[in-house]
């Protein structure tokens, strides 16, 4: 099985390490730390198992967390 090193691909597919085939998602995920997530990946096509890492910089925030933050904090304001 080979490891592949990606940096915040937010592509809607990944591609065979082997053939070049589209995967669409994961067979399988493994969440490591904040910054670090490990996928396996399994070709149907070919039979090719790979696994990638995605590194996400810790300054990052998703826009889900910035709407969560700014509704929280509009509700401590005292008019």
């Amino acid at each position: 099985m080979t490891t592949v090193a990606s940096f915040r691909n937010f592509g809607y597919e990944m591609t065979c390490a082997n053939c070049g085939e589209a995967l669409i998602a994961p067979e399988w995920s493994e969440y490591i730390s904040e910054q670090r997530v490990l996928n396996l990946w399994s070709c149907a096509k070919c039979g090719c198992q790979f696994e990638t890492e995605a590194y996400i910089p810790a300054d990052v925030v998703s826009a889900n967390d910035r709407i969560a933050l700014e509704a929280f904090s509009s509700s401590l304001l005292v008019a």
